[in-house]
């Protein structure tokens, strides 16, 4: 029997985040992580969260043999709950930690119960017709893993994220475990791009811990520390740091507290009691001696670091002699929010050290020649790069093209665009749905929804709203309101008054050209008349002001005898 294997990326290719990739072989689905990307407020406004397009994978629910969690990042665990509580009895397969950072989202997305089954690297497993190894790696989080899955033609090899941090011995990358599978044979590697542009290797997470135990010893006053509340990798250098220079540890942020609460308990930090003091606690340390490490390396509004910065933080004030580290890359759209930081900062007479001066940073993906060493240790016959835009993508393929691999071993695939492997070989397979929903509140919705225009409608030009009331026989019953908001910076009154005389002349216009009167339970004959006001109200406000604001025209049908009922109770 011909041997048939689909891969099918639904998230992360072309983009950084909702890495979510689909392995279809025998019928049967293994699904490689479910994560999530945070919105770009400049066009979705007010969304929550952005997760894949699980269409696909919903419509072959009784099809899926388990759901891989390569490790405890949001861009790969974080929409999760929103699959699986669309699923019954899938299997979910992690690293302790892992598991336990993606229990917490699946509370969040009401998914009472989940069968999580904890790996370890090494551990090898079947699930359906998928016979799994699971690989140790190293990043910026910790216990994270790639995962080989073993077939008839060959093993296909998913590295997740990765960089070969050779200086550092508390997670190794398992390299002899990738060989070994180079050596039996590779059919496919996908494998981590995000850094493919970049020459060279990734500095080590012990230079960083060199680094900070310098800055900490010569620091006079309170040093301040933002980091991801995730990146545990850096947080155990912090802790080192802080110790050999004698200094007390406080963790300020709910994700930074829930994070090393839940690392210590797992045994992943260690943190010994007379290392750490609480916040209330820290104002008995002089400032010398303390390391506050908080949440808000990239200038989050509601985060720990911004409340400091602005002065809204009730225990925590910015003094002159603090030392402020950014032990954090900016993420793309950011960049405002962080100087606009890093100035607040200097005006209180605080230092700000980041990544660009100092060696507080490193990324947790390998770059080019860590790349290139992966793809010559597993030499697979077909290659995917996966986690990053297009030109990370590209790039990476150009990388395997300098080792020697040909255009034809080499795929670069987009979401919804599978490759199919069997035994003639690789060659594109159908198109599937896929791309992005939006979680807007206690809804799922469409990155394309009308409602995010009318939102950047209203954040750019303002709202006005013009009410009129007319009898269903013709005639206006009052003189239509106008309300304004966000229009102009100046008094809007007399805005006001021109809106609702326009407003009047138009109704009035109206019924002399010969309209005829309105159904007082009908509203959808009032629609001509309401595009008419909308049309002209906001003609008024483009040659009086130059502004395009939101038109919201409302009209009112009342009967006669309504009208008139309301007159004598008035009158009485």
């Amino acid at each position: 029997m011909a041997t048939e294997i689909n891969i099918i990326p639904l998230g992360g290719l072309g983009e950084i985040g909702i890495n979510c990739m689909a392995i279809e072989y025998e019928g049967r689905i293994l699904v490689i992580d479910a994560g999530l990307m945070f919105p770009d407020e400049t066009t979705m406004p007010g969304v929550d969260l952005v997760i894949p397009d699980f269409t696909w994978l919903i419509e072959r629910a009784d099809r899926i043999s388990g759901l891989v969690l390569t490790h405890g990042h949001e861009d790969h665990i974080g929409a999760a709950g929103f699959l699986l509580r669309e699923l019954e009895n899938v299997p979910v397969y992690g690293t302790r930690l892992t598991l336990a950072m993606a229990e917490q989202r699946l509370k969040e997305a009401h998914v009472d119960k989940a069968d999580l089954i904890e790996i370890a690297p090494r551990t090898r497993l079947t699930t359906g017709p998928f016979d799994l190894e699971f690989i140790r790696v190293n990043h910026s989080i910790l216990d994270g893993v790639g995962v080989a899955i073993n077939t008839p033609l060959g093993a296909i090899v998913h590295t997740g994220d990765f960089k070969i941090d050779q200086a550092n011995t508390d997670d190794r990358v398992d390299l002899y475990k990738f060989a070994e599978y180079g050596e039996n044979g590779v059919l496919l590697l996908l494998s981590d791009s995000t850094n493919a542009d970049m020459p060279g290797c990734t500095d080590s997470e012990t230079v960083v811990g060199r680094t900070l135990t310098k800055i900490f010893n010569k620091a006079d006053g309170r040093v301040i520390l933002a980091c991801f509340a995730s990146s545990l990798a850096r947080i155990r250098q912090v802790a080192r740091a802080a110790k050999a220079a004698g200094r007390k540890m406080v963790f300020e942020g709910r994700g930074m507290i829930h994070s090393v609460k839940l690392a210590k308990s797992l045994g992943y930090l260690e943190i010994g009691d007379d290392d750490e003091v609480t916040l209330a606690e820290s104002a008995d340390v002089p400032d010398s001696e303390l390391v506050i490490v908080a949440t808000g390396s990239q200038g989050e509004p509601m985060s720990a670091l911004t409340r400091m910065a602005h002065g809204d933080h009730k225990q925590i004030s910015i003094k002159k002699g603090d030392t402020v580290i950014l032990s954090a890359r900016s993420i793309p759209g950011h960049e405002k929010a962080i100087t606009r930081l890093i100035d607040l900062f200097y005006r209180q007479g605080a230092r700000v050290l980041d990544g660009k001066a100092v060696k507080v940073h490193t990324s947790g993906h390998g770059q080019a020649e860590e790349l290139k060493l992966m793809l010559n240790l597993t030499r697979p016959k077909y290659f995917v790069p996966i986690h990053g835009e297009t030109h990370k993508l590209i790039r990476h393929g150009d990388l395997a093209r300098s080792l020697g691999w040909e255009n034809d071993q080499i795929w670069i695939l987009e979401n919804g665009r599978s490759l199919t492997i069997d035994d003639d070989g690789a060659h594109f397979g159908e198109v599937v749905q896929s791309g992005r929903k939006v979680v807007d509140g206690n809804r799922l919705g469409e990155p394309e929804d009308p409602i995010f225009r009318n939102r950047l409608k209203l954040a750019g030009g303002g709202l006005v709203v013009v009410t009129v009331v007319v009898s269903n026989i013709g005639g206006l019953l009052t003189r239509p309101t106008v309300a304004i908001s966000g229009v102009h910076y100046e008094s809007d009154f007399d805005l006001t008054l021109e809106a609702a005389e326009v407003a009047e002349r138009v109704v009035n216009d109206w019924y002399d050209a010969g309209a005829e009167g309105f159904s007082p339970d009908g509203r959808s004959d009032t629609e001509p008349l309401s595009s008419l006001l909308q049309k002209e109200v906001r003609s008024l406000f483009r040659h009086s002001i130059s502004r395009r604001p939101s038109i919201w025209p409302q009209v009112i049908v009342l009967g006669s005898d309504q009208f008139e009922g309301d007159n004598d109770d008035s009158e009485g």
